[in-house]
């Protein structure tokens, strides 16, 4: 039985539609899931992503579970009579995460961006005509903001805040081809709706001075610079720019529409950021002397280190410190990285199962380097890459934190010299070390003697704490244990150890008695 044709709009509301039967697409949550799928554009969008989307910074455990509801009940939806476990034809499982199968003929955003690359090639050929033509035909698709109703926490993700930004752009394209066409009241409607959309855009304000200008419309054009000026002054505290001035002057010489009007203010490309994405240090970090000094003393102490450092904790503990020292350590020698600091989680013990993967975590890279959302290739290596090329000839500390394995790690390696990576797992990752000459080094728990220092620093400032063997010698756990230290304030940290007991999880808390004691009790005489 043959496939009946299905149909995606996202440039305004979500919706669907099979055949010509417009399809129920559940509530705001699904609505976000298919919306996010769509914007993609067919690139395999990653299930950490998705939860990310859909929950923001507050997953429950149960979110994996919940995504693979949703993509069961969207390919019934779109292919009705699938069973429950079978793939279907238009929601495929891709690079550990789901690709929504669309071209052109099936979703308006991919039928928008074809028409803006048209545009593009024939204003490059000197038709600013029919790239007119091309840019209000592309714009005519969009019924209001991308994926209209979905909620604040999905719709505020960088994927839908780009595409904005790409509607933006065409409508600046297309207010200056027809100006340089000579037909300006083509693109004023689109202006109008964006500059009431973005009415402290400057640029875009004085594009539509412009084009109003031109189409010889001068009371309007200057009533819109004035009430501009005043939004400026009331809500920013500025007055308009060289933009909107320019624009305004126009406007005042054109008495009778033949001025020649200055070229439309050409956007200029955002500069992006210094990276600078390390975690905080710890202030109170303690120990580890020997592995800061020796170990991992970069091997130039006039250049940028080199190579890669995996650091590993022994027989895959949790909370020995892996990332507090590598945190700690990358701020030591983040002076020698002009060029900026990359971190991420790849969470590979995450226990929900919301695993990063590296394609994710090389697209965040990407946004990070500065590269356009539009200049990213889709695939994994292709993503790879441009990464290692955007690396190429910069000094840059790159920290890979709770890696699973070597191929976790492996396409988010740069590829020059320049750059120190870090990673830290709680496997060996032999791999690495045997195929990119990692210097390995497997962290211990402190001994007696640091763990008393680590909880003199962190427990106790001004006091001396008990024994440190009831948190154990895990640099991990003495947060934890200091987090419940403010519940029994009337115990200093002096306390004798016999009157503290267990508070789980791995952490003991001081008793306060009733009565104050008067004195030490004397021992037991009866038999044990």
């Amino acid at each position: 039985m043959p496939l009946e044709p299905v149909r995606f709009a996202v440039l305004g509301q979500v919706r669907a539609w099979r055949g010509r039967t417009e399809l129920d697409l559940g509530g705001p949550q699904e609505r976000a899931f298919l919306a996010l799928l769509l914007v993609r554009a067919g690139q395999p969008v990653a299930v950490s992503e998705i939860v990310d989307v859909l929950w923001g910074t507050c997953p429950p455990r149960s979110a994996v579970n919940v995504v693979r509801r949703h993509v069961g009940s969207l390919r019934r939806l779109l292919e009705p009579g699938l069973s429950a476990r079978a793939a279907g034809n238009w929601l495929l499982r891709e690079a550990g995460g789901y690709r929504l199968s669309t071209d052109s003929a099936s979703s308006d955003l991919l039928r928008f961006t074809g028409l803006v690359e048209e545009a593009r090639r024939a204003d490059a050929g000197q038709e600013a005509a029919r790239s007119v033509e091309l840019l209000t035909e592309a714009l005519s698709l969009w019924r209001g903001p991308v994926a209209d109703g979905i909620p604040a926490v999905a719709r505020a993700h960088a994927a839908f805040q780009a595409l904005d930004r790409e509607h933006l752009t065409a409508v600046r394209d297309a207010a200056d081809a027809a100006l340089r066409a000579g037909v300006p009241d083509r693109v004023l409607p689109d202006l109008r709706k964006a500059a009431a959309a973005h009415p402290l855009d400057e640029p875009l304000l004085a594009g539509l001075i412009l084009a109003l200008t031109a189409a010889g419309r001068r009371p309007e054009a200057l009533r819109v610079y004035e009430a501009t000026r005043a939004r400026l002054a009331d809500e920013l505290g500025i007055d308009p720019g060289p933009d909107l001035h320019d624009a305004h002057q126009a406007a005042l010489r054109d008495a009778a529409g033949t001025t020649m009007l200055p070229p439309w203010p050409a956007p200029q490309p955002p500069v992006a950021p210094t990276p600078a994405q390390l975690p905080h240090d710890i202030p109170a970090f303690t120990g580890r002397c020997a592995e800061l000094d020796a170990v991992l003393a970069p091997p130039s102490e006039h250049g940028p280190p080199g190579g890669t450092v995996v650091i590993s904790a022994i027989g895959g503990m949790a909370g020995v410190g892996k990332t507090a020292l590598a945190v700690h350590w990358a701020h030591r020698v983040a002076d020698r990285f002009p060029d900026g600091q990359l971190y991420v989680n790849l969470r590979g013990f995450d226990r929900a199962g919301a695993i990063m993967e590296p394609g994710e975590a090389v697209r965040g890279f990407l946004d990070a380097l500065g590269v356009p959302p539009e200049r990213v290739p889709s695939g994994l290596d292709a993503q790879s890459a441009l990464y290692r090329s955007a690396l190429a000839g910069r000094r840059m500390l790159v920290l890979l934190d709770n890696a699973r394995d070597t191929e976790h790690v492996r396409p988010l390696l740069p590829g020059t010299p320049g750059c120190l990576t870090m990673v830290t797992s709680r496997n060996q990752l032999s791999g690495l070390v045997a195929a990119h000459g990692a210097r390995s080094l497997t962290l211990r728990p402190f001994d007696p003697e640091q763990a008393r220092a680590f909880l003199v620093r962190r427990l106790a400032p001004r006091g001396s704490p008990p024994n440190p063997g009831p948190c154990g010698r895990s640099s991990g756990a003495a947060p934890d244990c200091r987090s419940r230290w403010p519940a029994s304030p009337p115990v200093p940290p002096s306390t004798p150890t016999s009157r503290w007991r267990p508070s789980p999880p791995n952490c003991w808390r001081p008793r306060a008695p009733s009565t104050p004691s008067p004195g030490p009790t004397p021992p037991s005489t009866s038999a044990p």
